[in-house]
């Protein structure tokens, strides 16, 4: 029965969002009243004839009454007018059809079969009055007018009986006593019914401000056992984070629009499971606003048996802010170059990051959920277990827990500076540990050869005191103090190179939330401000970092430059291209008049000497001033075979044979692909040229120095340049500007 009523109750609601729930539902119902009305009004007219075959029913008064009702339910569905008051229309037509039927009765005599019929009408247009009413008033004036129409129309039954002849009449203190019982009793239904409309009234006003004040989308969403579903409720943050409208009607079909294909099948998926068990449904997938807004969405409802359907309540919320610290976070937490997990304050593992998971060949199945003694990276020993146990004890009471420890690795265990950070939330209470563990192998080795040279220095000094008499092996012994003293002090310069890249780790965390913090508050928040001081102070330290790193690198022999044919004259297109914002920020003109120029060096050292080269012009360069960038390759010149090894020899000791220039097949070499920077800049005069290559020296120095900067870029790229074989000339002068020309071994085209 209930299977064909529900599609014709969804037709009756009117689709229009000026009206509110309640009036939707209010004209859906009235509608089905009108048509039941006209039904009933034109279904009992053969049903009279036939009890009375000489009774008085015109056929074009049921017609009237009738097609008022169907005019009235027609007008609904094209006038916005009507639909809004037609609740009013319709209690206006009840009163129409009371007076009809009063008028029937007392034509015919109040025969019994009328007078009946007329007690029924009044029963239930009383009960459609009511049904509309939201005060009392309305249900006691049409009351009042059907007994009044009644007692008139018995009043005057007499006169107009010789018209119609001689019937049955019911007794008129009975037909007014049972409507005025009737009247009683409607009256009484009608405050009770009235009083249960004014709690649900409140009941929902309450539900509907809670649901509305809450930070998301409340939802109420039903699956009736004859498959059909809906959403009963929607509050109105649904606008809000979803950006469609919260009409319960529709819903559901408008928010799977929104949703990307794969996951909305997904999505589906998970509906129907939810609905087909009766359990919790949560689901949290990217949704598409109608603005072209991309947002993540969040949805989670928990279901409640009743009688013939399964109702969820449930919210949506907008986690788009959430996901994007996720992604931050995630990026960060991944990206150092140290081990780095999370762990409960008994020790069992929660998260680790992919450094710590590829160095060891783990999946995260294979460490979550344990204790970090039972993980592979504590296998090392039973003393080495005992010892982290009791770390993460204190940890978990508070302290901060550091010290070096093995940590195994896929093949080989190596050194690591361990420690363990507690967290704790406001009340003092330890909540997490952070496990960190950095490798300083390399460094523990070269503070063992530092001190193995050391102590050879000391012995090779007791040595040479003790032979002072022969004054040969006296200098002997100081040529080999001499060696091991640069050995130190190669080994001091690879010390500092690392040390370098300790500090780089942190200060590229702190660049990376200076960055994410800048992104979270507005412009015009102290703390965006705070956050671009902090990213640019972090930046410019780091590549003052590189600086000393490169340099570090180049002195101590390990910058591992790999010589190969380069195209110079593409590295200063690119390079000039890379410079013209900074240029242009300054007011500086960047000419390129570049040539063919091949080079045999090494890719990214030949890329450093020319970005330092036009750098150091740009900066140096007032505004409205010129910097021109040129490359050439020198003539071809006859080369003796032995050039090759003498070159070699010129280029260094740390660059070995392979920094000579390439040969031809005939013999021949090219001799140099050249580099020439020139600019207008304020230039210096020619005798500090020679200290203009020394590291961290600058134009201007101390604390008042117009240019910043760390001094270190044409050392650096002298030095790339000596190591590849080549060289780095200056020809300058105060106030009128400089030139750099660099020459590099070249390369057959």
């Amino acid at each position: 029965m209930s299977e064909p009523l529900f599609p014709l109750l969804s037709t009756l609601r009117p689709e229009d969002d000026r009206l509110s729930d309640r009036t939707k539902f209010q004209v859906q119902m009235h509608r089905l009243l009108s048509l039941l009305g006209a039904a009933l009004i034109l279904g009992f007219a053969p049903l009279y004839a036939l009890a009375g075959p000489n009774g008085t029913d015109p056929l074009w008064a049921r017609l009237g009454v009738a097609g008022l009702l169907v005019g009235l339910f027609a007008a609904s569905y094209f006038s916005f007018w009507i639909r809004a008051r037609f609740i009013a229309c319709m209690q206006g037509a009840a009163y129409v059809t009371m007076g009809w039927f009063a008028s029937i009765a007392t034509l015919n005599q109040f025969s019994v079969d009328y007078a009946t019929g007329l007690l029924l009408v009044y029963v239930m247009l009383a009960a459609v009055v009511g049904f509309g009413s939201r005060s009392m008033s309305r249900v006691l004036w049409f009351l009042a007018y059907g007994f009044l129409l009644t007692a008139a129309g018995l009043a005057t039954g007499p006169l107009v009986g010789p018209l119609v002849g001689p019937s049955s009449s019911a007794s008129a203190p009975v037909l007014l006593g049972s409507m005025a019982t009737v009247a009683v009793v409607e009256g009484t239904l009608t405050r009770g019914w009235l009083r249960i409309q004014e709690r649900i009234r409140m009941q929902e006003s309450r539900f509907r401000g809670l649901a509305n004040s809450l930070p998301g989308a409340v939802f109420q969403f039903y699956a009736r056992e004859d498959g059909s579903v809906g959403h009963r409720f929607v509050s109105e943050h649904a606008e809000e984070i979803l950006g469609i409208s919260s009409d319960p009607d529709g819903f559901l079909e408008r928010c799977l629009s929104r949703v990307p294909e794969g996951r909305r099948r997904e999505m589906e998926r998970s509906i129907k499971e939810a609905i087909e068990t009766e359990s919790r449904w949560e689901f949290e997938t990217p949704f598409d606003r109608p603005s072209g807004d991309r947002i993540w969405a969040y949805g989670a409802s928990v279901p409640e048996r009743r009688e013939g359907e399964t109702v969820f309540n449930g919210v949506i919320l907008d986690i788009t802010g959430r996901k994007r610290r996720e992604r931050r976070l995630s990026a960060i937490f991944n990206q150092t170059y140290q081990f780095t997990g999370l762990m409960k304050p008994d020790g069992t593992v929660i998260e680790v990051n992919d450094t710590a998971l590829q160095f060891g060949d783990l999946t995260r199945e294979e460490v979550i959920g344990k204790p970090l003694w039972e993980t592979h990276w504590a296998q090392t020993g039973e003393e080495s277990k005992k010892r982290l146990k009791e770390a993460i004890q204190r940890a978990a009471e508070g302290e901060l827990v550091r010290y070096e420890r093995p940590v195994r690795g896929r093949e080989e265990a190596l050194d690591a500076d361990f420690s363990i950070r507690p967290v704790t939330d406001e009340e003092g209470d330890v909540t997490l540990l952070i496990p960190e563990a950095r490798d300083i192998t390399e460094l523990k080795e070269r503070e063992r050869k530092l001190r193995e040279a050391k102590e050879e220095a000391e012995k090779a000094r007791r040595e040479a005191e003790e032979a002072k008499e022969e004054a040969e092996e006296a200098r002997w012994e100081a040529e080999e103090a001499k060696e091991e003293a640069e050995s130190a002090s190669r080994a001091k310069s690879a010390m500092l190179a690392n040390m370098s890249h300790e500090i780089r780790t942190p200060l590229t965390s702190v660049i990376g939330f200076a960055e994410a913090i800048g992104e979270e508050t507005s412009e015009e928040a102290p703390a965006s401000r705070f956050a671009g001081l902090i990213q640019k102070s972090g930046k410019r330290l780091l590549r003052t970092l590189d600086g000393v790193l490169n340099l570090s690198k180049l002195e101590a022999g390990r910058a591992g430059l790999t010589l190969g044919p380069v195209d110079l004259e593409a590295q200063a297109r690119e390079a000039a291209r890379e410079a013209s914002a900074k240029a242009e920020k300054k007011g500086v003109d960047v000419q390129v008049e570049t040539g063919p120029a091949r080079a045999r060096a090494d890719e990214g050292a030949a890329e450093i000497i020319v970005q330092n080269l036009l750098s150091n012009a740009i900066k140096y360069t007032e505004e409205g001033g010129t910097v021109w960038v040129r490359t050439r390759q020198e003539s071809w010149i006859q080369q003796e075979k032995s050039a090759g090894a003498e070159a070699g020899t010129e280029a260094g000791p740390e660059a070995g044979p392979e920094s000579g220039p390439e040969q031809t097949k005939d013999g021949r070499a090219p001799a140099s692909a050249v580099l020439e920077v020139e600019d207008t800049g304020i230039g210096m005069e020619p005798e500090e040229v020679e200290a203009m290559f020394e590291p961290f020296r600058q134009e201007s120095e101390g604390l008042s120095r117009e240019y910043e900067g760390t001094g270190l870029g044409l050392t650096v790229a002298q030095r790339a340049a000596e190591q590849m074989g080549g060289s780095i000339e200056v020809d300058t002068e105060k106030g009128e500007g400089s030139r750099f020309v660099a020459r590099l071994p070249g390369a057959e085209p």
